[in-house]
């Protein structure tokens, strides 16, 4: 199965399925899919994604990038608004307390992860993970770039279902493959009069010290990873054993 999935229309869209867990299983495939921006997509696509099962479309985007770049009301998948900015809370008041930033991308992610609003939109993502429980059915998430807000939530769902962080980290540095052509990617995502923190962060690329800062972050502030997920995305024991029941064979 390929990872990189070339759909005309679609930016950094990217297959799930098939990364080994510590356990000894792996992500099921055709039921988990990350990307950027598909306001783009062209029928072909369109007619892929349907026979890919997809059914679940989460969207990380502000409102004013929905509405400039909407996503394609089809009748097979269900688009959920999922927001994960403008920050409300106080994840930057402790990502500055923790004082470990050693990236611009880590001191974004730091903030997003630790922020109560950034929280609110990951706990609805695990939700509708949660949800995604039938045969033959897929979710989508996805931002602009299908790096930052998309990455935070491939960097957690993967280290929830067991992933290791090599693998997770790997998968977060395939987004620089989709950098070749910046102009490209300036042209169709930064928003002249959108929010300059998100169009710096589409033309950054990605780098290894903002996982490293991430899992950091986490572990300082929560003891560990299973207890984040608990405590700040409402995934306790139970709900993580159906999330794995779900997604992993």
């Amino acid at each position: 199965m390929k990872r990189i999935l070339n759909l005309e229309g679609a930016i950094n869209l990217r297959e799930l399925g098939g990364y080994k867990t510590a356990s000894g299983q792996q992500i099921k495939y055709n039921k988990l899919l990350r990307s950027g921006d598909i306001s783009n997509l062209t029928p072909e696509a369109l007619n892929y994604l349907k026979k890919y099962g997809l059914k679940y479309v989460v969207d990380f985007r502000s409102e004013r990038e929905q509405n400039a770049w909407a996503d394609q009301d089809t009748n097979f998948y269900k688009i959920y608004s999922d927001p994960v900015y403008p920050l409300k809370g106080n994840g930057e008041k402790l990502m500055n307390a923790f004082g470990r930033q050693e990236s611009y991308l880590g001191m974004i992610y730091q903030s997003v992860l630790l922020d109560k609003y950034g929280q609110r939109a990951y706990k609805l993502f695990f939700d509708l993970l949660l949800e995604n429980d039938q045969p033959n059915e897929s979710l989508l998430f996805h931002c602009a770039a299908g790096k930052d807000r998309t990455g935070m939530g491939a960097i957690l769902v993967l280290k929830a279902l067991g992933v290791d962080d090599a693998t997770i980290t790997k998968d977060y540095l395939l987004t620089n493959l989709m950098y070749a052509d910046t102009a490209t990617i300036a042209r169709t995502l930064n928003d002249e009069k959108g929010n300059e923190d998100i169009n710096k962060m589409n033309m950054t690329k990605a780098d290894l010290s903002s996982i490293t800062s991430v899992f950091s972050a986490i572990e300082h502030y929560y003891g560990s990873f299973e207890d984040y997920l608990d405590s700040a995305l409402g995934i306790n024991s139970k709900k993580l054993k159906k999330l794995k029941k779900i997604y992993l064979e």
